[in-house]
Formats: structure tokens, sequence, C-alpha cells
């Protein structure tokens, strides 16, 4: 199962399609995001990994902080910048 992710940093738009899993890391922790996840919205500290399954590879982004909110079907994340693409 796949939802929407859009990434955003430094308001361009570094990725937007289908994923498996959005994990962040909070202040209280890391979170996994799946499809039909809850609502959610949460500050994020320093990266966020997603997971693409056509490309079969998971893409780390190291950050400065940023934001994330998803609905269970869309996720969306505005990060500050972005440091690395792995």
């Amino acid at each position: 199962m796949m939802f929407e992710f859009t990434l955003i940093c430094d308001e361009k738009e570094i990725f937007s399609g289908q994923v498996s899993k959005v994990l962040i890391e909070t202040n209280t922790g890391p979170v996994e995001i799946l499809p039909q996840h809850q609502p959610y919205m949460a500050r994020i500290m320093n990266k966020i990994a997603y997971t693409i399954i056509e490309e079969g590879a998971q893409v780390i982004t190291e950050i400065k902080d940023g934001f994330i909110y998803t609905n269970g079907s869309k996720c969306i994340a505005i990060v500050d910048y972005n440091i690395n693409v792995s």
C-alpha cells in the first residue's frame, strides 16, 4: 500500500510521488508514517526518510528542521536547510 508524499525545501518541491512509508525524527523520538495513518502534525528534527517502492530505495535527507502533516492518504513535509540527499 502506498500514499502520496511531497517534500518541500526552501520553497522548492524536492520530491512528490508515491511512497510506502515516511520516517521522521521529532523532539520526542522517531515516528513512522504509513498509509492510512491517523491525522498527524509534528515538528521534524535532524532528518526525514521516505521509501520509494518502484525504485527499491530509501531516500534520507538531513535537515535543520521542519514540519510534517498527514491525513492518512497524503503527507506533506516542509523543511529548512537541505544539507544532503543520499
